[in-house]
Order: C-alpha cells, then sequence, then structure tokens
C-alpha cells in the first residue's frame, strides 16, 4: 500500500548539512532506457529506523509517496511530489546514498544461427561435463532453491512438471514453488504496477532462462513435444518465479530489487539474473544489495551483457557487485548452417532476418569485396564506397562495423548500387544476426570467412560462388554455453525455442552452482563457489591467431562442472589486480591448498594470453574490434614446483613485469590514466546553441563569446565518453577565471562517476549526452541547492579525472575548455 506524507507546516528555513551522497548517471551513457520523473532510491545510514528516516524526509518539506521499501537494504524507493531533486534528499540527515531509478529494458538475445532441431542445439552438456555430472555423480539440483528474476515463468509447461508428468504446476510440491508477480500484464515501466501471486510469463525469456536452468525435456508426455529431447543443467532444483516485466516494455530497478528481497526471505540458495546491460560503476543499488544478500550466504548470478560488440568497458553495472558472479557468453559447441563454396572453402553463413531463407544465386553472381584504398573492407555505408566498382548481378562483400550504419543502409546501398546480394563479415567472431531488407538476398559471414574470401578474391577475382542447398555442420568461432541454447518457452508462443546472449550463459551457471551445493551437502557463500569454478574453468584459444584468448573477453574461461565438483585443489584469490605499468602491482602472493587425502606436488608454470590493444593509434574511441598483440608480461614463481600434504596449504610469491613493447605504443597502453576518455575524434566535447522554438543545434564552439538570453537560445555542452571516468565534470568560470561552480541541469549536476557511450543506439544513431545550461550552478560537490549566476561572460571546461588518480583538478584531468558564453 502506497502511503502519502505531506508536510502542512515547518515553514522555517533549516540549515542542510551534507549527509549522504547522490549519484546522478548519463542516462546515454547506457542502453538502459532513461530515469523515471521524480524517483529515487535512498539508503538510511546504517542502524537508522524506516520511522525515523520518514521523519527526516517530513521535517525537510518533502511531499513523497512510497513506492517500495526494502529491509536488508536499509532503504525506500519514493516518488518525489514537491520540487527536490536527488541532491537535496542527499543531505537530509540519516540518508546515506541517493540515486534515480533507473528503467530496464526486457533484454534482446542474440539472433541464433541453428534452429530447434538442430542436435547442437541441445548438446552443449559436453562441453562443460554436465553430462557425465548428470551420468555418473547423479546430481541434478535436488533440495537447492534457486530464484529466476525475470518476466516470470509459464509453471503449466511439462518441462517444469517433472520427468513423465504432462503439465506443471505452481505452489507447493511443484517444481516451481515459489514467486510472487511485481508489475501483472499491463505494466510497461511508465505506467502503474499491478503485483499479484501469479507470476505467469507472458514474454518468453523468462520461461527459457528458467528452462537452461531446470527443464526436464527429455520424456514429455504432452502433445506439444519438444523438436528434441533436452535437459536444463539442474533438472530437480526447485524454482521460484519473481516476475519485474510486464508482457512489453521495461522494469525499474526498484523492483529489481524488491524481488531480490522477496527471493532472499523465500529462503532463495541463489537468484539469477539474465538482466545484464550498460556501462557504469559498481555503485548502483541492485549490486549495492546483492553483496549484502551475498555476505548473508546468497549467490548472485548476473549477466554480464550483449554490448561487447561496442569494445572494452561495456560491462553489465548491475553485474559489478564485489561479490556477485558476472557470466559472458559464447556460441554452442557446433551448429547446423547453410553454407556456401569459394575457392575450394566452405563457408556457413546466416540469411538476414528480412530475407529469412537460403540464398541460391546463379553462379553468375561473383564476389566483389568493397575495399578502401589501403586493401581494407569497407564497411559500405555510403554510395561513394561502390565508385569504380561494377557490382551489377555480383555479390558484394562488407565489413559489419556498427560505427556508422545498420545492415538495412548497407542493404539499400548495396541494391542501388546493382548488386544481387551482400555479406557482411562480423565483428568480432561468431555468426551474428543481421536485419537486412526484404526480397534481396543479405547474410552474415564469421570475421575470419571474410578474412579469408578476401585473400581468395585477391588471388584470382574469377572465383565462382556456389549455393548449398542444404545445410552443413560447422564449428563456430569460440565455444561455450550461452549461444545457439533450446530451452522452453511460454506454451501460447510455441513452447520451445533456440535463444543465444549472456542472459542464456548466466542461468547455465546458475544450474552449475546448484549441482556444486548439491554435491557439497552445504550453502557456502557465493563468491567462494565462484572461486571454486574459476580456478577449474577450461581456458580457451583464439581460432585465428592460435594464442590464448585475452582474460579481458573470456573472463577465467569455459566453465567446466565435472572439474569443478571433482577438485581437490584450490587457489586463493581467485584473480589478481595487477593495475597498470605506473600503479603495477609487481608481486603477489598466492596460496595453493591440498584438500585431498594424499600429499601432491604442484607445478607452476606461466601461459601468455593475447594482448588486447583498443586504441592502437591516435583514436579516442576504443575500437569495437580489439587489435591483438602479441605483448606478453614476464612473470616468475619463487619456485616452480612444491608438494603439500593433504589438509595443507603453501603460499608462493608470484613477480610480474610488464610488456617491453607497451612503452613503444603512440598512446602508452600500460598506464590506464592516460586511456582517452572524452571522444575527441568525432569532435567533442562541443558547445551546441538551442534555438527552443525549432529545437536546432548550432556549434557555437570556435565563435568566441556567444549571447545566450537563457530563454529563446540556451547553451548545451556535448560530451561522448569512450571509457570511464571516476568524476565526469562541466565547470564554468567567469570573465576573472574564478571557478563559479559545476553546470547544473534538469537532467542533474555535472559531477560525478560516468560510464561510457556505446558506439550508436538501437537505430544507428550516434550516442552522446546533451546538457543545457540555464545560467545555474553547483558551488561545490557539497552543496545543496543550485546558484543563478548574474550576466556576465563565462568559460565552460569539460574536465573528466583519468582512472586511477587521486582526483587532484587539473593535473589529473582530461581538459577541454570549449567555449566562452555571455548570458
Amino acid at each position: 500500500m502506497k502511503t502519502l506524507n505531506t508536510i502542512v507546516s515547518m515553514l522555517t528555513a533549516v540549515a542542510l548539512v551534507s549527509a549522504g551522497t547522490y549519484h546522478d548517471f548519463d542516462p546515454m551513457s547506457s542502453p538502459l532506457d532513461t530515469t523515471v520523473a521524480r524517483g529515487f532510491i535512498i539508503e538510511y545510514e546504517d542502524g537508522v529506523m524506516h520511522s525515523n528516516a520518514y521523519s527526516s524526509l517530513d521535517d525537510h518539506q518533502v511531499s513523497y509517496e512510497v513506492r517500495n521499501e526494502y529491509g536488508i537494504f536499509n532503504g525506500v524507493a519514493i516518488s518525489v511530489l514537491s520540487a527536490h531533486d536527488g541532491n537535496d534528499l542527499a543531505v537530509i540527515p540519516t540518508i546515506k546514498n541517493v540515486w534515480p531509478i533507473r528503467l530496464y529494458s526486457i533484454p534482446k538475445p542474440r539472433p541464433s544461427a541453428i534452429n530447434a532441431t538442430d542436435p547442437a542445439a541441445a548438446s552443449y552438456h559436453s562441453m562443460t561435463g554436465v553430462d557425465i555430472v548428470h551420468r555418473k555423480l547423479k546430481l541434478t539440483g535436488r533440495g537447492v532453491k534457486i530464484g529466476v528474476i525475470d518476466t516470470g515463468i509459464d509453471y503449466n509447461h511439462p518441462a517444469f512438471a517433472g520427468r513423465g508428468a504432462t503439465k506443471g504446476c505452481f505452489g507447493k510440491n511443484c517444481r516451481i514453488a515459489y514467486g510472487w508477480d511485481f508489475v501483472g500484464d499491463e505494466y510497461n515501466g511508465g505506467n502503474e504496477p499491478t503485483p499479484g501471486p501469479n507470476p505467469m510469463d507472458c514474454q518468453g525469456h523468462g520461461t527459457h532462462v528458467a528452462g537452461i536452468i531446470g527443464a526436464d525435456a527429455l520424456n514429455i508426455k504432452s502433445s506439444l513435444k519438444p523438436p528434441q529431447p533436452f535437459v536444463g543443467v539442474a533438472p530437480e532444483a526447485t524454482l521460484g518465479a519473481y516476475r519485474i516485466f510486464g508482457c512489453t516494455g521495461s522494469t525499474t530497478d526498484d523492483l529489481i530489487m524488491a524481488a531480490m528481497e522477496r527471493a532472499y526471505h523465500d529462503g532463495m540458495d541463489l537468484i539469477n539474473m539474465s538482466l545484464g546491460g550498460g556501462s557504469a560503476f559498481k555503485s548502483n543499488p541492485p549490486a549495492v544489495l546483492g553483496d549484502k544478500l551475498i555476505a548473508r550466504g546468497m549467490a548472485i548470478i548476473v549477466a554480464a551483457g550483449n554490448d561487447g560488440e561496442h569494445g572494452v568497458w561495456m560491462v553489465s553495472d548491475s553485474s559489478l557487485g564485489d561479490l556477485s558472479t558476472s557470466v559472458g557468453s559464447f556460441d554452442n559447441i557446433v551448429g547446423t548452417y547453410a553454407y556456401f563454396t569459394y575457392a575450394g572453402g566452405r563457408y556457413s553463413y546466416v540469411p538476414s532476418d528480412a530475407y529469412g531463407k537460403a540464398i541460391n544465386l546463379p553462379i553468375s553472381a561473383t564476389l566483389v569485396p568493397v575495399l578502401h584504398q589501403n586493401g581494407t573492407l569497407a564497411d559500405g555505408c555510403n554510395a561513394d564506397a561502390y565508385g569504380g566498382l561494377n557490382v551489377k548481378g555480383k555479390v558484394v562483400l562488407v565489413l559489419g562495423d556498427l560505427a556508422r550504419c545498420k545492415s538495412g543502409d548497407r542493404g539499400t546501398i548495396a541494391k542501388e548500387a546493382g548488386a544481387a546480394g551482400i555479406l557482411i563479415q562480423t565483428i568480432p567472431f561468431g555468426l551474428g544476426g543481421v536485419g537486412g531488407i526484404p526480397e534481396f538476398p543479405m547474410a552474415s559471414i564469421e570475421h575470419k570467412t571474410g578474412t579469408e574470401l578476401i585473400a581468395a578474391y585477391k588471388q584470382d577475382s574469377q572465383h565462382r560462388l556456389t549455393w548449398s542447398k542444404t545445410p552443413a555442420s560447422f564449428w563456430p568461432d569460440v565455444s561455450a554455453p550461452g549461444g545457439n541454447i533450446l530451452s522452453a518457452f511460454p506454451l501460447k508462443l510455441g513452447g520451445y525455442k533456440v535463444m543465444s546472449g549472456t542472459s542464456m550463459a548466466a542461468p547455465y551457471f546458475a544450474g552449475a552452482h546448484a549441482l556444486y551445493i548439491q554435491a557439497k551437502k552445504t550453502k557456502p557463500r557465493g563468491d567462494d563457489v565462484r572461486k571454486v569454478f574459476k580456478n577449474t574453468a577450461t581456458f580457451f584459444k583464439d581460432p585465428i591467431t592460435n594464442t590464448y584468448t585475452s582474460a579481458a573477453k573470456q573472463g577465467a574461461g569455459l566453465l567446466n562442472v565435472f572439474n569443478a565438483l571433482t577438485a581437490t585443489s584450490s587457489i586463493t584469490p581467485d584473480h589478481i589486480d595487477l593495475l597498470d605499468t605506473n600503479h603495477l602491482q609487481r608481486t603477489v602472493q598466492i596460496t595453493l591448498s591440498n584438500h585431498g587425502k594424499g600429499t601432491e606436488t604442484y607445478t607452476l608454470s606461466h601461459v601468455p594470453a593475447d594482448a588486447l590493444n583498443s586504441y592502437p593509434g591516435n583514436n579516442t574511441f576504443p575500437l569495437l574490434q580489439p587489435v591483438l598483440e602479441a605483448d606478453y608480461a614476464s612473470v616468475t614463481f619463487s619456485t616452480t614446483s612444491v608438494r603439500i600434504p593433504a589438509g595443507r596449504s603453501a603460499t608462493v610469491t608470484i613477480r610480474f613485469r610488464e610488456p617491453a613493447a607497451g612503452e613503444e605504443l603512440s598512446i602508452p597502453i600500460g598506464d590506464v590514466s592516460q586511456v582517452p576518455i572524452m571522444d575527441t575524434s568525432l569532435g567533442f566535447p562541443a558547445l551546441s546553441a538551442l534555438d527552443v522554438a525549432t529545437g536546432n543545434l548550432t556549434d557555437v564552439s570556435k565563435k568566441g563569446d556567444y549571447l545566450f538570453d537563457l530563454t529563446s537560445m540556451k547553451p548545451v555542452a556535448l560530451t561522448r565518453l569512450g571509457s570511464h571516468t571516476p568524476s565526469g565534470e562541466i565547470r564554468i568560470y567567469d570573465s576573472q577565471n574564478v571557478f563559479r561552480g559545476y553546470l547544473s541541469s534538469k537532467t542533474g549536476t555535472a559531477y560525478g562517476p560516468l560510464g561510457r557511450h556505446k558506439m550508436v543506439d538501437d537505430q544507428g544513431n550516434l550516442v552522446f549526452t546533451p546538457r543545457i545550461w540555464e545560467g545555474q550552478v553547483m558551488e561545490s560537490k557539497t552543496s545543496t541547492v543550485p546558484v543563478k549566476l548574474p550576466a556576465g561572460v563565462y568559460r565552460i571546461v569539460v574536465a573528466s579525472q583519468r582512472k586511477l588518480t587521486k582526483g587532484v583538478y587539473p593535473k589529473d584531468y582530461e581538459v577541454f575548455e570549449i567555449g566562452k558564453v555571455q548570458i
């Protein structure tokens, strides 16, 4: 029930003392839709009672409605009805932190490259040892409770009924025994939720996630049988369905937190949140609550997000809790694809969504790569790329870089140039889906396929393309569960579906975690189980370079559940933060423990992995596909062999030395403080003039003292970040070079931690942040009320704190003066 608190007295002014922190965020730096208007999540100081906190809000004339209350988090989510903003709330005594309430979209898994009848869609357990765990160790997750915070679960599905049953159920003695609907079918993130006890899924994502965790479709007796038998990782685990999405639209992080706390009180051993997205620092409310729950014995499994195609610094913000587990995804072990042959090679492809069928062009449709003058593949995003090329009736090959356009634009341009079809080389690896345009043959091909086609074309441009009439099996570039996974889907939506993404990899890990709990007959902390899985993971090689793939891409490697359950040794810590060249932790100690029954001898060695360089030239925005470099660190051990008796441990000292080649790059890759933050290559930061009547922006960065009346014409500061900053600031100085404060706008005050921007949004538009200035500033980072500056001339300075620095201005900042304005 909502409570309305309105102040009718308390007219005297109260001196406010800074007591908390307002964590504003840049809505353009992540795929999250936006914030909830006037909505805030408040964390109280430790030990503060809710009643006392409400009294404090009342005493400061805040009028509000309560949306959700939290016990473990010790806070509340409110809608503010008065004129107070987040900064006003943060300085009220009893309040520790304030965040705007954010909207999260329903996750959008990647298109899959195989169909549901392909054996590969149900063969992924062989990669992780889960098939052996089921068969030899007889572990199924029985007795373990897993909460699924998602779109709900179709609990009537026979895959959740128990082996041989025809229909599932919800409640006591059912596989899906717990749950709650926090929103209702009609909720879309912009209207009022209608909570209730029925967490039925009408969207599909949650059912698919739950099926990966715990479906049993090996012996379905109902009329709606699966396209092939399959089983989840923990097919006898008990599930909780916590529905936070309606049938369409978005949800809010205050509802996610309410579901997290309910799952804890329902006794869930772990919760899965396939809600990855965004790029920010880890101080967001769900991550903070997640760490509190883990400290109480839960495990939190969160998807790392599906934004890897935007380059580095794009791990999901909700997966960044210190104790939670962030899970990435690679494609399934093998798939059946349509294919073509060229110059003696056979290559798989995935038709565009709009074309939707195998390509069957005549052999006269030869290949023409669209190349730059330097011989590299062009993206085909403008008609000029086809100048001088005869592509009529031929198939063109272009690069699938999303920086400038999407597949539909590429297809239209190629079709207008006379091409018979188009192949798009994916970035970085694997077979991704493309949208395309109707009735025009388009397809994606693997990155290495594109490289081989170009090499063959340069040797003989007359090679012919032949298109297979039947599909065949191929190995994708990389392998791990999360890509091309067959699972349950709501019965009203077909019952079964193949989907891909970290949304699918996270529940796989959650199911594996349940098997571990069952095997050990105990309930270890989530971060302790994470350590075991990281210790025993299989590290993969890049199929092109034949060197080990960077840990930045694959983490500790592919999950190996059988190894984790049978291992008798462990290493602490489970990861080492070496920082960068200037802050390198050169000496680290690790502890090896022998949990077995006899003495073991351990041999230590160093296996180098690819170095990823996202800034190989003068680029200020990270490459979507980092350059792989053989710049390996040197590692030495205090001993390369150690004998440890049963039940004992030993400590080994490791010494690191950074790669020498890193010092020769134009941008020192080893010095994180020198990583570019602002995307200056595209002209950011910049100052524009906003014509309020027309909405048009005019660049005035180099026009001297530009006059703004702040009514019909307003200054706008434009920023675009290629990497994180501990504090992204817009500073205002007067004509005497006196600092007057931080730019304050309706979207918040310009200081505080910021994540990087995506390359483009889902519509292919360049992503950046505009901040409209109306002459107000916050005089300091502890100020509570913005101050209106008098008429005069002011300098606008954009400053971004460099990583791993103390934040001393200006030496620890990347600083740009974007213009002078007269108001």
